[in-house]
């Protein structure tokens, strides 16, 4: 039992394989406050920390049987803990107790059981376990969706106060206790034939539909925000001097650009973060990634790798960000596919208006669809599949589908637009004060005649030399192959502009994704993909160019 003393300010730590529902336990924990991202002591797995009254609850990464590092880390994390929170699921009590028992096999810290999904197993194992735990007097918690009440919060609290603990006896009690798995009834995702359309349909629903509401929310939102706040503020600056001008209302300045920035950045962000958000609790994501799982490992990623790439069609910092919860095995090659081909919304909208200035709309999918092709090629020829074996645990453990409960999706979603406002979006605003000072010393007329040969090459004319160096800085840089209400456009083929823009796009990631991987990943890694991204991009280029001269050679219409 511990002294009054020490029971303030105690570390306590939730540890679990995924998808136990460690989330919306902690948010259940700390009363739907987000926490704050820190790094594992010694690794780059990252924890989730939030300081309550008298202790801090810190939310550790789901564990994996394929992931060594994140394994090591959360034990580090239970050797510093007060007071471990083991946490498994009850429909498959005795293999997850197995795998994480041994985490508690050492140390001076208390602990206690909590059991989630009680009421997915049958009523015969579940009474079994209950009924065991009673007689023996052992320290566990039952929970489900339905009944995370206060009085359930206050149990776990007091549990962690009183410094209450499973015993070796009783740890030994439970590893003898036989509990049958329960296994969800099969659904539509694992028909054989239908199976692969669906979980492709239902991607398609989770992000594309939020992407076309997000692009008409912030077309309306735009003009009224250039009325009431962009157009006065660019008006109000014409006494100001030069340099206050152009860092505030210039065409990179922070109420310009910086604003506009916002208004097409955060619509997107919260209506993917809604809908991810649903299907997350409602157990539809894991469904779609165990589907699509075979498909991800011909590409040397996991299932699990598809969630950081899609959401990057929304925002690609929000997705490097996200890609904490890839196996560290293939995080690298996940952020390299998504940095290469997860096209973000801006990209998207830059895209779609100058294929449609150049009456070219029909472009846009042969271009999604180069976007992807390359993409997989990319990371292919870059990161050659190596034996990998991968864990079983996805496979054996199909997941449930429940209906999402508000408390669930609230805290996904605050969590993700707490992320977008306090480092995302700061990040674009010191991009912009980088613009502006490029743009006040001239420095960028100097970085536009160094690509002129690139324009050369694949025909382009010099002029489009600006909208290619700003792709480099924000991908919707490439409106400026708009110049003159499609003037320039109007100089190039179909061909041309298929192939600039596509270069445009796939060149480097943007500024703002370059410095977050820098954050994520450090500097030597983040020049590595850099350098491997740049180069694909230039024969690829080069290739898809070739084709198109080809095909115009022995006058086939392939534009």
């Amino acid at each position: 039992m511990l002294n009054e003393a020490s029971r303030m300010n105690q570390r306590v730590v939730l540890v679990g394989l995924e998808s136990v529902g460690k989330t919306s336990l902690f948010s259940f924990l700390t009363e739907q406050r987000t926490g704050e991202e820190v790094n594992a002591k010694g690794s780059t797995v990252y924890l989730k920390e939030q300081k309550l009254d008298s202790f801090t609850v810190v939310d550790t990464p789901g564990l994996r049987m394929d992931d060594s590092e994140t394994y090591h880390a959360v034990r580090e994390e239970i050797n510093r803990a007060d007071h471990v929170l083991l946490t498994i699921k009850g429909t498959h009590f005795q293999e997850e107790f197995e795998f994480l028992r041994p985490l508690l096999a050492k140390g001076s810290f208390c602990s206690t059981l909590l059991v989630t999904f009680v009421d997915r197993m049958t009523e015969s194992t579940r009474n079994k376990l209950k009924n065991y735990v009673i007689r023996h007097k052992l320290n566990v918690v039952f929970l489900s969706p339905t009944d995370k009440t206060k009085q359930r919060r206050q149990q776990i609290i007091t549990s962690i106060k009183e410094g209450k603990s499973l015993t070796l006896d009783a740890r030994n009690k439970l590893a003898s206790i036989h509990i049958d798995p329960t296994h969800p009834k099969k659904n539509w995702y694992e028909n054989r034939i239908l199976g692969v359309p669906l979980a492709i349909l239902s991607i398609f629903l989770m992000f594309g539909l939020p992407i076309f509401l997000a692009y008409h929310f912030s077309s309306v939102t735009e003009d009224l925000i250039k009325q009431v706040v962009i157009n006065p503020v660019i008006a109000l600056s014409t006494n100001w001097p030069e340099f206050l001008q152009i860092l505030f209302a210039g065409d990179y300045g922070l109420f310009t650009l910086g604003l506009y920035s916002f208004i097409w950045a955060f619509p997107v962000v919260l209506f993917i973060s809604i809908a991810s958000a649903i299907t997350d609790d409602a157990g539809i994501k894991d469904q779609i990634i165990d589907t699509l799982d075979p498909w991800m490992k011909k590409i040397g990623l996991h299932g699990q790798d598809l969630v950081p790439i899609l959401t990057g069609f929304g925002c690609n910092v929000v997705a490097v960000h996200q890609t904490r919860g890839c196996s560290l095995k293939t995080r690298k090659q996940c952020v390299s596919l998504l940095s290469f081909g997860s096209a973000c919304s801006y990209q998207i909208g830059a895209t779609l208006s100058i294929f449609q200035v150049a009456q070219l709309q029909w472009l846009f999918i042969p271009y999604l669809l180069t976007l992807f092709i390359v993409g997989v090629l990319h990371n292919r020829i870059w990161f050659p599949i190596k034996d990998i074996k991968w864990a079983r645990y996805f496979k054996t453990q199909r997941t449930f589908l429940q209906k999402p409960s508000y408390q669930g999706v609230f805290f996904r979603v605050k969590s993700v637009i707490s992320q977008f406002l306090t480092q995302a979006m700061p990040i674009f605003l010191m991009i912009c004060l980088i613009a502006a000072l490029l743009d006040y010393t001239h420095i960028l007329t100097y970085l536009t005649g160094i690509v002129t040969p690139v324009m050369t090459m694949i025909g382009a004319p010099p002029e489009a030399s600006a909208g290619l160096i700003f792709s480099m800085i924000r991908k919707d840089g490439i409106l400026l192959f708009n110049e003159g209400n499609g003037a320039l456009l109007n100089m190039m083929s179909a061909g041309t502009i298929f192939v600039l823009v596509y270069l445009a796009s796939t060149l480097s990631a943007c500024l703002v994704t370059l410095w977050t991987i820098v954050k994520e990943l450090k500097g030597r890694i983040a020049l590595s993909l850099f350098v491997k991204q740049f180069i694909t991009s230039i024969v690829s280029s080069m290739v898809i160019l070739l084709i198109l001269n080809l095909a115009v050679a022995l006058h086939l219409k392939v534009f």
